[in-house]
């Protein structure tokens, strides 16, 4: 058992953890997959794509994440989720602002080309939309109105954020002499949640501290740390319709209850 001093400082440091990684959308709440997640990966020998999707599916399971829990190879799902690794990110995604704007995330015109700039050497983009409670999920772009919620309580506001697509870009030339679990482990958080990949090292163990500048020579995370894990457990669990206090504070919870267990 962690001393009394760890174990006070510990929901501090949660606290931070949660903001700091936490992206915001649109409407001011979390987003998350809604429907069935459908992975692909590409760059990659045949089998270590084949791994990458495993790892992305069997975590999004043991998570709460949906997923095609009755998959028929001949009626695949149709991919929503792309990992791509490449010796050349800056290209694709020079490419992907010029034709595929829409995959850069709700953004501007004038915003396109800082977005697409890559500064990780595993980054995600995310194509999210918005849906009202017991409406149709609409695109978030400038040509878009967002669709208004019905009156709440102080608590909800009957709109929720829902990932309708995720692009995953890993540079195949900074991963070099690493182990596939990390590798994989941290497009997998990066594909689950708009996880925002703060400056500096993070106080608690986590996977998006991997290849980060920020932290010590050669202290690169193995894997999902149990951090990481109970933070997407929260995701996937919390009222997606919630504002953005309360869905925070419920997936802190869930990491102290989470860590707390034996």
């Amino acid at each position: 058992m962690a001393p009394k001093a760890e174990q006070e400082k510990l929901p501090t440091l949660v606290n931070r953890f949660v903001e700091a990684h936490s992206a915001i959308s649109r409407i001011d709440q979390l987003s998350r997959w809604a429907g069935p997640v459908c992975p692909q990966t590409g760059g990659l020998t045949a089998p270590f794509d084949a791994y990458v999707t495993a790892r992305v599916k069997a975590v999004a399971a043991s998570v709460g994440a949906p997923i095609d829990k009755h998959p028929n190879r001949n009626f695949p799902c149709k991919t929503n989720l792309l990992i791509v690794f490449t010796t050349t990110p800056q290209t694709l995604m020079d490419n992907v602002r010029k034709h595929h704007p829409q995959m850069l995330g709700f953004h501007y015109a004038a915003q396109a080309q800082r977005l697409a700039t890559v500064n990780h050497p595993i980054q995600a983009w995310y194509m999210t939309g918005t849906a009202p409670e017991g409406g149709e999920v609409e695109l978030d772009d400038e040509f878009h109105r967002l669709p208004g919620g019905t009156a709440g309580s102080r608590l909800t506001s009957r709109i929720s954020s829902q990932f309708m697509g995720v692009l995953v870009v890993i540079d195949a030339t900074a991963i070099v002499g690493h182990q596939i679990g990390a590798i994989s482990d941290s497009a997998t958080m990066l594909s689950l949640a708009h996880a925002t990949q703060a400056k500096g090292c993070s106080e608690l163990p986590t996977i998006l501290d991997f290849l980060n500048p920020d932290c010590p020579t050669g202290a690169d995370p193995p894997g999902l740390s149990r951090y990481d894990v109970a933070y997407l457990k929260g995701l996937y669990s919390i009222n997606p319709e919630e504002h953005l206090a309360a869905q925070r504070s419920e997936i802190g919870s869930r990491i102290l209850r989470e860590v707390a267990a034996p």
